[in-house]
């Protein structure tokens, strides 16, 4: 129960804050990882999402910091094994250390405005949403496995996510 009220404290408590508070460092982080402005964007937005689905995982007696960077550090390592074409990367990062620009402060008001957009719509999805969303788009998992997962059939599991995703872009208009 304890750990229910914490867990509810954290994402009662302003999100906007923690995802304003830590979007500069984790994405200054993702970026010295990937070594190209656009793919740290999206490790960042990445790894705030899986943080936003898996809060009540964290545990409030360690450090945030830590915890959202090595969801950070996870997630990159998880798209660079996932990359196929190790060469595509290589020349991104060539292009990247040639052509470097970064976000003026406008587009970073607009991103972060966009993702807490995502993550409050996020939030507001039932439960079984979220956990639908988050096996097929975070943790990349087919619908024949879904299906194993949650012990239903694949047609099933292909409808529960259409709607889940109609729940949300509703949401989001």
């Amino acid at each position: 129960m304890t750990k229910n009220l914490r867990t509810q404290e954290l994402t009662e408590r302003p999100l906007n804050e923690l995802f304003q508070n830590y979007w500069t460092e984790v994405y200054s982080f993702a970026k010295s990882q990937t070594r190209n402005h656009h793919k740290a964007e999206d490790l960042t937005c990445e790894t705030f999402t899986k943080a936003f689905l898996k809060i009540e995982s964290y545990n409030p007696n360690k450090q945030f910091k830590n915890w959202i960077f090595t969801i950070c550090k996870n997630t990159f390592l998880d798209n660079r094994r996932k990359a196929s074409n190790t060469f595509s990367y290589l020349e991104d990062q060539l292009y990247s250390q040639i052509n470097d620009t970064s976000p003026s402060p406008a587009d970073q008001m607009i991103l972060k405005e966009q993702y807490s957009n995502a993550l409050n719509a996020i939030s507001q999805l039932g439960k079984g949403d979220k956990q639908i969303i988050t096996l097929y788009y975070l943790d990349d998992l087919s619908y024949n496995q879904i299906s194993a997962d949650l012990n239903i059939s694949y047609a099933n599991a292909r409808t529960r996510l259409n709607r889940a995703k109609h729940r949300l872009r509703s949401q989001l208009n």
